[in-house]
């Protein structure tokens, strides 16, 4: 299948791709042509590497946490198909035939999410995994000038919250246990991911109106 993939999406690919996703034709090309270009030896898959080598995911504090999220079927390469199921997690389906997992994509969002922090790949979150992964986030948004020291203290503050309202002194936490603390939880703006589906031109998900 891998050897495929270097050749264009046929009308019964894209047509394949569609009604699996919701996702319009359009939409469909841009990733496969956003894959094609991360797998330079056309070797039909991607690694974690070749995944890292998009600059606004390798800038990205969770660019770890992202990355294991689209690994977390086990193994170290994703084909097409792989790729497009998770990249069309963060997408605005453009299809009038949406398939009945996508009518309620915050649900999948959210398992994402839990699939990205459960770096041990354990089925739970670990309470250590979670702290560090925050960390990496609220060290990374601009703050105001209150010097190292007090910006600091800002972010451990906060933490402590987070630790205290997620895991209530539990060392681990199931998914469902998880998701249901999020539900009020702006989980689109923390992954930021369709930022780097964006094409070199600016262009997003081949039309220019799918958001995450």
């Amino acid at each position: 299948m891998g050897l495929l993939l270097s050749r264009q999406l046929s009308t019964a690919d894209l047509k394949a791709h569609q009604s699996a996703t919701g996702l319009s034709y359009s939409q469909v090309e841009h990733l496969h042509a956003r894959f094609q270009a991360l797998d330079r030896k056309q070797r039909g898959y991607l690694t974690p590497t070749e995944l890292l080598r998009i600059p606004q995911l390798a800038q990205n504090p969770l660019h770890r946490q992202i990355v294991d999220g689209f690994f977390a079927e086990g193994g170290d390469r994703i084909d097409f198909e792989q790729f497009l199921r998770r990249c069309a997690i963060f997408l605005v389906p453009q299809f009038d035939s949406v398939p009945p997992e996508r009518v309620d994509n915050r649900v999948n969002k959210m398992r994402l999410l839990c699939q990205m922090l459960d770096t041990r790949r354990a089925g739970f979150i670990a309470c250590e995994d979670f702290r560090q992964a925050m960390d990496a986030y609220l060290s990374s948004l601009p703050r105001t000038d209150a010097g190292d020291e007090g910006a600091a203290r800002d972010i451990e503050a906060e933490l402590q919250l987070l630790m205290d309202q997620m895991f209530e002194g539990r060392e681990t936490i199931s998914y469902e246990m998880f998701e249901q603390r999020l539900s009020s939880a702006n989980v689109e703006g923390r992954l930021v991911v369709n930022k780097w589906l964006v094409g070199p031109n600016g262009e997003e998900n081949g039309n220019g109106k799918g958001h995450a």
